[in-house]
C-alpha cells in the first residue's frame, strides 16, 4: 500500500500563528517535540513530519481520525539519519517513508510493504 502527502509550509506556519502550542502538541509526540526543540522550531521538520503522518495514514487506507491520530504515528531518525516508523509505539519495519522539503513545500511518500493492522 502507498500513500502520499504534499503541504504547503506557510499554511503550517499559519496553524502555528493561530493555534500555538495546542496544534503543535496535537501533532507531535514528546520525542518528536524534543527534535523539533533541537531543530529550533523549524516549519521544514514540523511540516515534513505532518506531511509523513499523513501519508502513512493513507497507506493504512483510514486518514487521520478514530483508527489512527497524529500522535499515534512517530518518526524518529536512524543513525544515519533516514526515518523509522513506530505505530502506537512499535517500531514497523514494514513502513519505509521518504521526506522531502523545499523552500514552500514538504512532501511525504510511505509504502507498506505488508500491510498489517493498525
Amino acid at each position: 500500500m502507498i500513500g502520499c502527502d504534499i503541504i504547503e509550509i506557510d499554511r503550517i506556519k499559519n496553524a502555528i500563528e493561530k493555534y500555538g502550542e495546542r496544534f503543535i502538541n496535537r501533532i507531535l509526540t514528546p520525542k518528536e517535540m524534543e527534535i523539533f526543540e533541537k531543530r529550533n522550531r523549524s516549519l521544514q521538520f514540523f511540516s515534513g513530519r505532518f506531511a509523513a503522518k499523513e501519508s502513512i495514514s493513507k497507506s493504512f487506507k483510514t486518514g487521520i481520525g478514530k483508527e489512527l491520530s497524529f500522535k499515534d504515528i512517530e518518526i524518529l531518525n536512524s543513525e544515519k539519519g533516514d526515518p523509522i516508523v513506530f505505530i502506537k509505539g512499535a517500531r514497523r519495519k514494514d513502513i519505509e517513508v521518504s521526506i522531502s522539503h523545499g523552500r514552500d513545500y514538504s512532501i511525504a511518500v510511505s509504502i507498506i510493504k505488508d500491510k498489517e493492522e493498525v
